[in-house]
């Protein structure tokens, strides 16, 4: 069988496509794939920040498009970038396993959170990670930055920034851990829903893909970002509110799932972490929690 795999074109979004391809074929001797490269909405504006935009599926829609018209028999994203609610006739199939789902501040002055002086200047384009940090540091300074990682790179010495936050699976796959770096800790500054994992998309009724797949996906994976998709879902959040979400299996058969959102200033914050057998549920109570907080009100200040 030849199976279409529908990819953004930058060097992170083909590393993953490629490493599906290789767990593919792996796991079916003698598949034929082609991968079909196309560019989205958020891949032609990057002199915007993402939330200005304005958007749903601005890394999606375009391969989304392509798996409603069969041109593609799935779509490979990181699963960070896939809204939580689908287009109809899409479903998100599953996920090989994760890699970290943790930030990380590429810096060639300061090797430690802690060492950044409260006045540093940070460059991100992540709503969440600006808020993250202000709650933290509340003097800190912002640049928008978007791009590949050559191009932040540039742009931090260019513009003698203290860093840059990226993350840390995006370094790992790109070969780039040999750059100063220092990572957060990811049970403190909470992830963003799904990041570290890549996400497979497919059209619904295509139960001969999915067979062909089920072998590659990771099942504590798949538990932990379905867990925390159902929570980004009952908040209604997207990419660019400021919301966190990180869901791991502890020795005990058990789970721990941690949970952030905050105000764009990061002055006002819920952050909570639960215990308990099923992800999937934790992932309701603990919204329930959230918007008996006050949650939404937080989220748009």
């Amino acid at each position: 069988m030849k199976l279409k795999i529908g990819s953004r074109k930058s060097h992170l979004a083909l590393w993953q496509t490629n490493h599906v391809a290789d767990l593919l074929r792996a796991a079916h001797p003698g598949i034929e794939i082609e991968i079909v490269t196309m560019e989205t909405i958020g891949d032609k504006i990057t002199d915007v920040p993402l939330p200005k935009i304005g958007a749903k599926g601005l890394f999606t829609q375009e391969l989304e498009e392509q798996l409603l018209n069969d041109t593609i028999d799935l779509a490979v994203h990181s699963l960070k970038d896939l809204p939580s609610t689908l287009p109809e006739g899409l479903k998100f199939a599953g996920s090989p396993a994760r890699a970290s789902a943790s930030d990380s501040i590429i810096s060639t002055r300061w090797k430690s959170f802690d060492e950044l002086p409260d006045n540093a200047v940070i460059a991100t384009g992540s709503q969440r990670r600006k808020a993250q940090l202000l709650s933290k540091k509340p003097f800190l300074r912002f640049e928008n930055l978007r791009g590949n990682i050559d191009t932040r790179l540039r742009k931090l010495e260019e513009n003698g920034w203290d860093g840059i936050v990226m993350a840390s699976a995006a370094l790992d796959r790109l070969e780039r851990t040999n750059i100063a770096h220092f990572e957060l800790d990811p049970t403190i500054f909470i992830p963003a829903v799904s990041q570290g994992a890549i996400g497979i998309e497919i059209r619904i009724g295509r139960p001969e893909i999915e067979k062909i797949l089920a072998p590659i996906f990771d099942p504590i994976t798949c538990q932990a970002v379905e867990a925390e998709r159902v929570f980004l879902r009952k908040l209604e959040g997207g990419c660019s509110v400021a919301l966190g979400a990180y869901c791991v299996p502890t020795a005990n058969n058990e789970w721990i799932f941690y949970s952030w959102i905050g105000s764009s200033d990061g002055g006002e914050v819920l952050t909570e972490s639960a215990r308990g057998t099923d992800p999937v549920q934790l992932a309701h109570d603990m919204a329930d929690e959230f918007l008996d907080s006050g949650a939404r009100r937080i989220l748009r200040s």
